[in-house]
């Protein structure tokens, strides 16, 4: 047979054609989708694939990963419209599912019947539909009122969309058997849905409470003994919203999740959000912690958890530590062992196929795919608490009718988890001498690391320590104290160890020596010293040749940065130590010199084809279009743009740069970065802009100045590179390159609300800082005067009028409800002429 070539090279053709034609419709298509998803809702899910999984670290600060499928090389990621404005520029072909954007089959409790017998109780358990807000907010103060032996309600804090005049507030319901006594016993948590979208843990861990009441009261319950020896035994923690304003979003009524979104009412992934160990403080590009973060970290670093978990919705797993490093942790074979006990008795009570992803049901948090700014590794690095990360459904927002079928697929899970909580070594650590309770670092030799060790808390001095099955040497430390160490301490899984009360022996404060200092640039340095014993340490600086101390008091680091020094200028510190009340003498002087702020030099080597068009920061523009002559422009001589208020420009601030070609559109990348901190570099957490290269003209976006950012002039670099595709990004401020332009601008960051140190700040100090609780003020004579602490959007927190100093000092010991975060002190002289403030840092 003779084949008709021609004709069929016309078919192959044409087939060639319509392929192109439906998969550039498809993308069209995705494009229209997000963007709908964008306009109602500010953020979108969307899936794309990739080359290598390696590609992944590159994105994680970009948007956030949501689940990598390593047979199809498929990445699942959610952005709020920023960070998907940058995704588009890099020209990748991406899909949008409406499942992982839409919720269905969604009933709220006001939608039930009311002829529902509901008893005491707004809700009926188990749950059967979402609670609206004030349900659930309802739900919570009637545990605590109708069962108040058993029960406490603990408010930390109110939400983003709260503060600001919501009603949304971060509720805890706590239960123990003496719940008004801080007993000797372990603390565990659960937190439920971070992300306001994944909330199939939000309904179940109102169903836990409520099983664990009426088990624990009911003696005839067939679980009464098992609750009610976890509840005599421990205190239990249950938060079932950790992020209501994303949940009930875009809902004035608070009455509807169907518009529920991932993102706090910011825009921020707050599970993104935490300082993270590996990658800095704000290694997600967010340039401040969210409030809800605020209230969490707050919680941690005033209660001690054990254990905790937080729940999560869009695949079904169990996520253990770590998740920003391949490493594992000291306790990877107890964290493995926790994480398959839950994955194997979720599975034993619900259809074949739940909990099975990734590892049967379990998996490293870095094995699947690393994240940065997570909580999990906060808890673990931080506060030495075991946390893991509970994905519950493969649904992010389950239909109403399969919530009573995963609270029974996770009920028995849920309880064994806890329960692992009170296993392990358990003691209390005290003074030989007093017999008072002492605040002790409790480590297994050979085993800990990077966290993994535990500590005694106050005031009871009591420590808990859940370990695989082994024989361990356990090292108790305390500063001022000799250490001591318990030898051949054997465990079993599943099995408690009370030790006998550990006994030590009180030393004396040695004399600070051999005081050094490091990383010293224009406005700071890096102190350090060698104290063999000391709880805390007192130092002093001063400009060399000048008579006035600055003194800082209450320091419990060692390094300790000494920050808001004059560039070019020799500076002395001295050291004392102390243990307890007892001192040292300060130590002698040790000398080091500021340097000049001298920023590294970067230029393009040809703006032959493109350059720097114009750069517009808040509606105010500089247009060199007609004026560049070089890669480098010097625009320093000038405020070009005005000031930038850590208040009143706190956040949204715009910027956009318009890019200018001679002839054809190349791709360009664009990032600026403002020196926020004035040490002369331009940090990675001070991007203020980045835009991957491509022919987009002009680009454009937003960013906020930190509320610690330093006071005055400071440097502004905009960087304009070619590359020779998209999706690029210029992230070196200090290099010389081909094509394109660096321009330097000066900003001044002021704060219109407070004039901090307006008025003889030297002579007032204010200690220690950072505080816990309290803060002393020492003044220079005895005179009232009147105390105002103000948060930084320059609300009032606190007052004191005609507050009398003792011994010229004044003690704020009412501090300790303020949430972790920036606040000012104001000190007015009777007269009211004379004003200080200072810059204070709640822990």
């Amino acid at each position: 047979m003779k084949i008709n070539y021609s004709k069929l090279k016309i078919q192959t053709t044409l087939f060639v054609f319509l392929f192109a034609f439906s998969m550039m419709q498809a993308q069209v298509n995705a494009s229209r989708q997000a963007n709908q998803y964008l306009s109602e809702k500010g953020e979108v899910t969307f899936s794309f694939q990739i080359n290598d999984v390696s590609e992944i670290e590159s994105m994680t600060s970009e948007m956030s990963i949501l689940n990598y499928d390593p047979n199809t090389r498929t990445v699942y990621a959610w952005a709020n419209t920023e960070q998907f404005r940058r995704f588009e520029a890099s020209n990748r072909t991406f899909e949008v599912n409406p499942a992982d954007n839409e919720a269905t089959g969604i009933v709220m409790s006001n939608e039930l019947p009311a002829s529902q017998n509901r008893g005491p109780y707004p809700l009926t358990f188990p749950l059967t539909a979402y609670p609206t807000y004030a349900d659930y907010a309802l739900q919570m103060q009637e545990f605590a009122i109708n069962h108040p032996d058993i029960c406490e309600l603990v408010d930390i804090g109110g939400t983003t969309e709260g503060a600001s005049g919501g009603n949304k507030r971060l509720l805890f319901l706590k239960l123990s058997d003496n719940i008004g006594t801080e007993e000797a016993e372990p603390k565990v948590m659960y937190t439920s849905s971070i992300h306001g979208d994944e909330i199939t843990g939000y309904p179940l861990m109102l169903n836990l409470i409520d099983y664990f009441i009426t088990a624990y009261k009911n003696t005839g319950h067939s679980d009464h003994l098992r609750i009610k020896n976890l509840i005599d035994n421990s205190e239990v923690w249950i938060n079932p919203m950790a992020n209501p304003d994303g949940t009930y979003f875009n809902n004035a009524s608070n009455t509807s999740v169907v518009s529920a979104r991932r993102a706090n009412a910011n825009g921020k992934d707050l599970n993104r959000n935490y300082p993270d160990n590996v990658n800095g403080p704000h290694s997600n590009g967010h340039t401040s912690y969210e409030l809800e973060t605020q209230h969490f970290m707050s919680l941690a670093a005033n209660t001690h958890f054990v254990l905790s978990a937080n729940f999560h919705g869009g695949v079904e797993v169990v996520n253990y530590p770590w998740d920003n490093t391949y490493d594992r942790h000291a306790d990877d074979d107890w964290f493995i062992q926790i994480s398959r006990e839950y994955a194997d008795n979720a599975q034993a009570n619900s259809p074949s196929g739940y909990m099975t992803g990734l590892n049967n049901g379990i998996t490293h948090g870095a094995d699947w795919y690393r994240v940065y700014g997570g909580r999990q590794d906060y808890m673990n690095f931080t506060h030495q608490c075991k946390e893991t990360t509970m994905e519950l459904s493969d649904t992010k927002l389950i239909p109403s009718n399969q919530l009573v079928n995963h609270w029974n697929y996770n009920r028995e899970a849920l309880i064994e988890y806890l329960i692992q909580g009170t296993y392990g070594f358990q003691g209390k650590v005290k003074d030989v001498v007093s017999g008072d309770p002492i605040e002790a670092t409790i480590k297994l030799v050979g085993h800990d690391a990077v966290g993994s060790h535990t500590v005694s808390n106050l005031p009871q001095g009591d420590f808990y320590r859940p370990v695989f099955a082994g024989t361990y040497n356990i090292l108790i430390e305390a500063p001022c104290y000799q250490s001591a160490t318990l030898t051949n301490q054997t465990i079993a899984n599943y099995q408690t160890i009370t030790l006998a009360d550990i006994l030590l022996t009180p030393l004396t404060a040695t004399a600070p020596t051999s005081l050094n200092t490091s990383g010293t640039d224009a406005s700071s340095t890096n102190a350090s010293w060698t104290a063999a014993t000391a709880d805390s340490f007192d130092l002093r600086y001063r400009e060399v040749g000048t008579p006035t101390w600055t003194d800082i008091l209450g320091i419990s680091s060692n390094p300790y940065q000494i920050t808001g020094l004059s560039p070019n200028t020799t500076y002395e510190f001295q050291v004392k130590s102390y243990c307890g009340s007892n001192s040292t003498t300060y130590s002698n002087s040790q000398q080091f010199t500021t340097t000049n702020i001298n920023y590294c030099n970067a230029q393009g080597n040809s703006i032959e084809d493109e350059f720097i068009g114009i750069v517009t920061i808040n509606g105010t523009s500089n247009n060199t279009v007609n004026s560049t002559t070089s890669g480098y422009s010097d625009f320093t001589g000038t405020n070009v743009f005005g000031d930038l208020d850590i208040l009143t420009n706190a956040t949204g601030n715009t910027i956009s740069v318009t890019k200018e070609w001679s002839g054809a559109n190349y791709n360009d990348a664009v990032t600026a970065w403002i020196d926020f901190n004035q040490n002369g570099t331009f940090e990675t957490s001070e991007r203020i802009f980045r835009s991957s290269s491509s022919t987009n003209n002009p680009v454009s976006g937003t960013f906020d100045v930190p509320n610690d950012a330093a006071l005055g002039n400071t440097r502004m670099r905009v960087l304009l590179k070619y590359y020779s595709g998209a999706g690029n990004n210029a992230d070196n401020p200090c290099e010389s390159f081909n094509y394109g332009e660096v321009e330097d601008y000066t900003l001044n960051i002021t704060n219109s609300t407070l004039n901090v140190d307006s008025f003889n700040a030297n002579t007032i100090r204010v200690f220690p800082n950072p505080f816990n609780n309290s803060v002393n003020i020492k003044l220079m004579d005895s005179n009232p005067v009147d105390i105002s602490v103000f948060d930084i959007s320059g609300r009032i927190v606190s007052k004191l009028n005609e507050a009398n100093p003792v011994n010229q000092t004044i003690t704020l010991d009412n501090l300790n409800k303020l949430s972790a975060g920036t606040y000012f002190i104001q000190i007015q002289n009777k007269a009211g002429d004379k004003t200080v403030v200072k810059r204070i840092i709640k822990q």
